[in-house]
């Protein structure tokens, strides 16, 4: 069972968060109310889950964020709004996401968040990329939503990969890279697996509408052009899994 650290001041909140949590019965959890106390956790057990407010009486600045991240966990961060200083001082942190304190439901949000998060463990996705560099970052905002993440370096390797993990619920192909080709590959994997057993997302370097058209004839489902957000990134990734 997955264990979830809780880091709330409010005693009514961390009511709520337990009454939630006892009724879903899928984490092993533990509700602390400071810094000190998420210090203390820490050092005694490992976490793969967290939800934190970034400002605490005895962290007011969002440390427990740099604290969560010394430990490897990327947490669900309560915010009072979302502002342009906020993204600048924590640009380079391991954050999930993000929860305004101001929804009155904001308990529920981050408890459906925790689900998800706990239910991607289940969803294997493979990377077909040949540059390393922009494999390992693709992987990493995977696996910050606690993704399975396998890659591949060509056509060949991802179809031998395909045949290796049967259970590969979505694909992501880069069709930019010299060993990679998106439209040949599709072809390939469209013979053997339909849409609704494995989804393909394609990435392209520009919007290009004869490219995209070619990848969603031969059966992609979705495509993304380079540079794209962090956050358009995780929609599309979303939307095909569902």
């Amino acid at each position: 069972m997955p264990k979830l650290l809780v880091v709330q001041e409010s005693n009514i909140a961390r009511g709520v968060f337990k009454e939630l949590l006892d009724k879903d019965g899928g984490f092993e959890y533990v509700l602390v109310g400071s810094y000190k106390e998420a210090k203390q956790e820490l050092l005694k057990t490992r976490y793969e889950f967290a939800v934190v407010d970034i400002s605490l009486k005895d962290a007011p600045n969002g440390e427990v964020i740099a604290l969560l991240n010394k430990h490897n966990i990327a947490p669900l961060v309560y915010i009072k709004a979302f502002d342009e200083d906020f993204f600048e001082v924590f640009e380079g942190a391991q954050i999930v996401d993000y929860i305004l304190k101001q929804n009155h439901n904001n308990t529920f949000i981050a408890m459906q968040k925790l689900q998800r998060l706990r239910e991607n463990k289940k969803v294997t996705i493979l990377v077909v990329n040949d540059s390393h560099i922009y494999s390992v970052y693709l992987k990493q905002n995977l696996k910050l939503h606690s993704f399975k993440v396998i890659s591949a370096t060509n056509n060949e390797e991802a179809l031998e990969k395909l045949e290796l993990h049967p259970d590969i619920q979505l694909m992501i192909i880069d069709n930019s890279e010299p060993y990679v080709n998106a439209l040949e590959l599709i072809e390939v994997i469209r013979k053997h697996k339909t849409a609704g057993e494995m989804k393909i997302l394609t990435l392209a370097d520009e919007a290009n509408s004869y490219e995209t058209a070619e990848y969603l004839n031969l059966g992609a489902d979705d495509y993304l052009v380079k540079q794209f957000s962090r956050s358009e990134f995780y929609v599309r990734i979303y939307k095909n899994i569902k």
